[in-house]
C-alpha cells in the first residue's frame, strides 16, 4: 500500500555520545596510536598538555607543509577554537586523516636507521637461536626490501654475514616503491600483538629500529601505491 502523501516520515534516532565515542575508538587503527601519542608528546613543545598554532606550525613545515596548509590543519583540529589542540581534538583530526602522523612516523623510523650499520650486523649474525619474536623483525624488513625468499632464521644470518647489498636497500629505500601485495604480507607480520614498539625496546637497537620502521610502512597507505 502506498504511503499518504502527507504522513511524515520517521526521523533517523540520534546516537546517544557513548555510542558516538564507541565507534570513534573502534574506527581508530591500533597499530597508528604509538605514532600519534609520540607525535603529540614531541610537538607540545611546552609540554602544557596541549598544541598551540605555533608548535603545530613547527612540527607541520618540517614535514614539508606551508603557512597555508598548516593554517587549514589547525583550523580543522581546532574544534573548540581556543587556539589550543587538546589531546582529544588531536586525535579526532588524525584518525580522519592519519597522512600527517604517518608522514611523521616514516620520517622519524627512518631517521632511526642509522643504527643499522655493518657491525650491527655482524651482532645480529652472531645469534644462532632468535628470541622473544625477533626473527618477525627481520622477516617484514626482508618482505619490505623484497628479500624475501628465505624467511628463515638461517636466511636472517645470511644476510647478516655479508650485509653490504641488505644495508644499501635499507638506507636507500623509496616508499613509493610500496605495493599492495607487499604490504598485505608485511601486515601478516605487523597485525600481530607481539609486533609492537613496546615489546622491541629493550632489544638490540637494530631489532628497534627495524620494528619501528615496519611499523611506520605498514600505517603508510601511500596514494603512490601501485596496485600489484
Amino acid at each position: 500500500m502506498a504511503e499518504k502523501e502527507n504522513e511524515p516520515t520517521k526521523a533517523e534516532p540520534e546516537k546517544a555520545p557513548e555510542k558516538v565515542e564507541e565507534k570513534k575508538k573502534k574506527d581508530r587503527k591500533p597499530h597508528l596510536m604509538a605514532a600519534v601519542e609520540e607525535a603529540f608528546k614531541k610537538w607540545d613543545i611546552t609540554g602544557d598538555g596541549a598544541i598551540s598554532r605555533y608548535e603545530l606550525h613547527a612540527a607541520l613545515t618540517q614535514l614539508g607543509m606551508d603557512e597555508a596548509q598548516v593554517a587549514k590543519c589547525f583550523n580543522s583540529a581546532d574544534i573548540s577554537k581556543d587556539g589550543m589542540l587538546q589531546y582529544d581534538e588531536f586525535l579526532d583530526w588524525v584518525f580522519k586523516d592519519p597522512t600527517v602522523v604517518c608522514a611523521y612516523s616514516l620520517k622519524t623510523a627512518k631517521e632511526g636507521l642509522h643504527v643499522c650499520t655493518p657491525e650491527a650486523c655482524q651482532e645480529i649474525w652472531k645469534v644462532t637461536e632468535p628470541f622473544d619474536d625477533m626473527d618477525k623483525v627481520f622477516f617484514a624488513t626482508m618482505v619490505i626490501l623484497g628479500e624475501d625468499r628465505d624467511l628463515s632464521w638461517n636466511g636472517v644470518r645470511g644476510l647478516m654475514k655479508k650485509p653490504g647489498v641488505f644495508l644499501e636497500k635499507l638506507h636507500s629505500y623509496d616508499t613509493s616503491h610500496v605495493t599492495e601485495t607487499t604490504l598485505r604480507k608485511l601486515k601478516f607480520f605487523t597485525s600481530k600483538d607481539y609486533f609492537t614498539q613496546e615489546r622491541f625496546k629493550s632489544h638490540h637497537s637494530m631489532v628497534y629500529a627495524l620494528c619501528c620502521w615496519a611499523l611506520a610502512i605498514a600505517s603508510t597507505e601511500l596514494k603512490s601505491t601501485k596496485r600489484h
